[in-house]
């Protein structure tokens, strides 16, 4: 499979992205790109996939991307274009060209184990956020509390510090205050009656 056909299944399955029928028409003109895509319902992206291969000529390649970007703002469109170039290497100045007019990621050819994670790294700014899970499924911090302190920390003030600990931090302080109260108020006490 090569990149850019990595690049599309990325951008189809985890990005929502819809292919758009090669060649695809902005007004009256006809663009004919490796891939072409856009966003789905949250956003309003163009990606254009170029293979850069041999014989590709980057003088034409910043062309085509120059002539669609002019069609796009002909057009008084909002869409943001981003030129995703893979498996070959364009020259500075093409990047340098193309940036000025869209968003570019070169992604080039990465291969071995990691190259779809490679791909999909590059990709990142054109695909949704993904939540990570919540820290309560990730931690017991019961369990790991109790496995930390040692076999003498247990007793009454233990399992009122954990019990108290779901609530916050101040209800945590009020078990400690109310556990170092106790006695100091019992020591002042007994140093009253002996007066």
């Amino acid at each position: 499979m090569s990149t850019a056909d990595r690049v599309l299944d990325i951008l189809l399955q985890e990005g929502g992205y819809r292919q758009l029928p090669k060649p695809f028409k902005i007004g009256s003109i006809s663009f004919d790109f490796t891939h072409a895509l856009v966003a789905g319902e949250r956003a309003n992206d163009l990606v254009i996939v170029i293979e850069l291969k041999g014989d590709t000529v980057d003088d034409g390649v910043t062309r085509k991307v120059m002539a669609l970007t002019r069609a796009l703002d002909v057009m008084r469109s909002k869409r943001p274009v981003t030129a995703v170039l893979t498996s070959g290497q364009p020259r500075a100045e093409t990047l340098q060209s193309i940036s000025k007019v869209c968003r570019v990621l070169p992604v080039g050819a990465p291969t071995g184990p990691d190259a779809i994670s490679a791909v999909r790294d590059w990709l990142a700014v054109l695909l949704p956020l993904t939540q990570p899970p919540a820290v309560d499924t990730l931690l017991d911090w019961e369990a790991d509390l109790r496995a930390a302190t040692a076999a003498s920390a247990t007793g009454e003030l233990m399992d009122a510090v954990i019990s108290a600990a779901p609530r916050g931090k101040e209800a945590v302080e009020t078990v400690l205050a109310d556990a170092i109260a106790g006695p100091v108020d019992a020591a002042i006490g007994d140093e009253g009656d002996e007066e």
